[in-house]
This record gives structure tokens, sequence and C-alpha cells, in this order.
């Protein structure tokens, strides 16, 4: 399923695809669901209009879609932009979904928040540089890996809304960087990466 095929996703279509797996394992898909659900709050929207919430959707049925069907790509791709982008205590994350996702979610933010340890605001988020940020993707494990492909390519294919500079750059970033981890992971996210950067670069 293309990136952006995703616009007519529910959540009957989604939990739909994951019948098949155990019970435990679908209700803790489902509290991930929930959270990013409501971390992403219905305020939140991307460049196109649409609510925040379904870009992670996405990138979640599009591990699915591509066999990916265990509960834990699932989980993190529903899961990876809440770090981000979002003012979730880390310990309701834990709690939700384990320290093992917390974990990942860590590798996929670039930017990870600085909490007040009396109070929990958020003081601040520390930016990783390019090189810390790709070069531990890079040596993540491959089920991190591939949420990253899958939320680069699903972006890539919506970035219609997006300046022409912006685009470009992002599709610069995309080479440099992302092709790499794409080329050592996964072939069928390799080929449409690849496709989209040229798209964009010539």
């Amino acid at each position: 399923m293309a990136p952006t095929e995703q616009m007519e996703m529910n959540r009957r279509l989604f939990f739909d695809r994951l019948a098949a797996l155990p019970a435990g394992d679908l209700l803790e898909i489902q509290g991930a669901y929930w959270l990013a659900k409501n971390a992403h709050r219905p305020g939140a929207l991307r460049d196109s209009g649409e609510r925040y919430f379904e870009h992670p959707r996405a990138v979640s049925t599009m591990l699915i879609d591509r066999g990916y069907r265990t509960k834990n790509p699932i989980i993190k791709g529903l899961l990876h932009d809440v770090v981000e982008d979002t003012n979730t205590p880390p310990h309701i994350i834990v709690r939700v979904c384990g320290h093992e996702i917390w974990t990942s979610l860590l590798v996929l933010a670039k930017y990870v928040p600085v909490f007040d340890p009396v109070t929990g605001q958020i003081l601040g988020r520390y930016r990783k540089t390019d090189p810390e940020y790709f070069g531990e993707l890079a040596r993540a494990e491959a089920e991190d890996r591939l949420v990253k492909l899958a939320d680069r390519l699903q972006n890539m294919g919506t970035m219609d809304p997006w300046d022409k500079e912006r685009r470009i750059k992002y599709a610069t970033e995309t080479k440099e960087w992302i092709l790499p981890i794409a080329d050592a992971t996964d072939s069928w996210f390799a080929e449409r990466l690849h496709g989209a950067v040229k798209k964009e670069l010539g």
C-alpha cells in the first residue's frame, strides 16, 4: 500500500488487520493506539491539514501491510513521534508499553525532552546531531530501522504542501543518511525510497 493510500484508514480497519494476533498482544497494541491518539491531541495537525495521528497510524499500517505483524514494530510505529513531538511523560510510556519500547522511542527521536524531576515539566529539548542520530539508527535493531524507513517513506509521499526548498532539503537528507540504512535493512523500502529521492532530486 502506498503512503498516500492511508487517508481512509480508521480504527476498525486497522485492527481488522491484526485479528490473528494473540489477545494479550492486541491489548498492548490497543494501549499504544490510545496513547498515540491522545498524545497527538486533536488540535495537532500536519501541513496537509489532517490530524497528526493519521501519520503514526499510517506508518504502523505500512509495516503491517509489509508483513511485520508482531506487536513491537506496530507499537513503535504508532508511538515513534511521541517522544519528539509531545509532552508525554516517560513514566507513562513505560507504564503503558514497557521499557523496551521506551528505549526504542529514544532511538527514533531526534529531539529528546528534558524534564524537571520535581514538577515533570519539560525544560527543553536536546537535539541530536545528524551523525549522532543517524549513526544510532544505523546501529539500532532492525525493528527500529524499519519504523524509521516507514516513517520516512510516508513523509516523502505526503510532501505536496511543502515548499520546494524544504522538499529538496528533506530529500537530500534522505539520500545522505536514510538510503544507506534502507539498503542494509529492507529491499522493498530501499527501492521506494530511492525512487522518492530521485523524483525530488532528479
